[in-house]
């Protein structure tokens, strides 16, 4: 679902007083929704050349045709530039902001005037705190892979207010990782933590070439089901605590929404506990030594209700890797129609 995201920019201008320009701003930021009215149809962009699964989906919800142009191909691997990208993110989550002033885009770069494309979508990510504004932004310039990612998280602070888990394991590093500038560096690792990025194989992130079109739809995509997650209001939680020698592991999933949500299973496994070390070895799996029905299963959690799943490891078999064990992560293991993050939810183990 596409986010609506408002955001009202009241400027008080009194021309006969002597008030400072940042003592007559005041922002509000109303409320969150997500919601599509009953009955409105959803567009997909049907594009003839979208071959392959890993993007395919993200270009039919996010490859908007006034950006990519009016074309029966997607040209999925062609680049794309920095104005291109604005304008996606802009589109892709919705932002609206209503100014008590015409904006003037002069005012943030040296390159960009009202007119030009994306200029009031590019003024809207400045307001919003996710694009820096001064000198020149070069519209038209090719958008790198590691500020596509710098802008795509600053994207995911604005909308959920930075409300978000991060693992507190570090992931394995890139190979080209001393390539990365020093200023995007916390942004990629939170991205990979997050699963907005992958890299392109081998261990490699390239973080100074180009990123393709649909580079670009699938990361925005992956950030709008993140951020859907984090402000539909169905939280996905994991908790562990030792008891008496033993490990108490559990995954809470509750439904802070007005309808009833239902997780499909393609087996008679519903969820799983792994327990990772220092190293983010895993070395703990609760479900290696089980066996589930083979049929599709499914859990319905009805409006603001929850659903609480509870393992324990015996106090000897915690007792054998207790030393070790730093991290608890509990996995939802199915499909719905909510974002459900793929690698875990992490609990501290004390």
């Amino acid at each position: 679902m596409k986010k609506l995201v408002s955001l009202l920019l009241c400027l008080f201008v009194f021309a006969a007083l002597a008030i400072p320009a940042a003592a007559s701003d005041e922002i509000e930021l109303l409320p969150v929704s997500s919601d599509i009215p009953e009955g409105e149809a959803v567009e997909v962009f049907d594009y003839a050349d979208l071959d392959a699964t890993w993007y395919r989906e993200a270009a039919e919800k996010y490859g908007y045709p006034d950006i990519f142009g009016e074309s029966v191909n997607f040209e999925p691997e062609k680049e794309i530039t920095r104005i291109e990208f604005v304008r996606l993110l802009h589109r892709a989550l919705g932002i609206s902001i209503k100014y008590f002033a015409a904006p003037d885009i002069t005012e943030h770069f040296d390159d960009m005037d009202n007119e030009d494309l994306g200029a009031s979508e590019l003024y809207d990510l400045v307001t919003a705190g996710i694009i820096k504004s001064g000198g020149s932004f070069d519209p038209t310039r090719l958008l790198t892979r590691e500020v596509m990612v710098h802008w795509t998280i600053a994207a995911l602070d604005y909308v959920t207010g930075g409300d978000y888990a991060i693992i507190l394991i570090m992931p394995e590093p890139f190979d080209d990782n001393d390539q990365i500038s020093e200023e995007y560096k916390n942004d990629v690792v939170k991205a990979v933590i997050l699963g907005i990025i992958k890299g392109r194989g081998d261990n490699m992130l390239y973080p100074k070439a180009a990123a393709t079109r649909a580079e670009a739809v699938t990361v925005v995509k992956r950030l709008v089901d993140i951020a859907d997650s984090l402000t539909k209001g169905v939280r996905i939680s994991a908790f562990a605590e030792e008891i008496d020698g033993a490990l108490e592991m559990s995954l809470t999933i509750f439904n802070n929404t007005d309808n009833d949500v239902i997780i499909n299973h393609s087996s008679g496994q519903k969820y799983d506990f792994k327990i990772f070390d220092a190293d983010g070895e895993i070395i703990y799996t609760w479900s290696a030594d089980k066996l589930f029905i083979e049929m599709l299963t499914a859990t319905e959690i009805a409006a603001g209700e929850s659903v609480t799943f509870t393992e324990t490891l015996s106090a000897d078999e915690y007792a054998a890797i207790k030393e070790k064990a730093v991290e608890l992560r509990a996995y939802v293991v199915g499909t719905a129609d909510f974002f459900i993050d793929e690698n875990g939810y992490p609990a501290p183990i004390a």
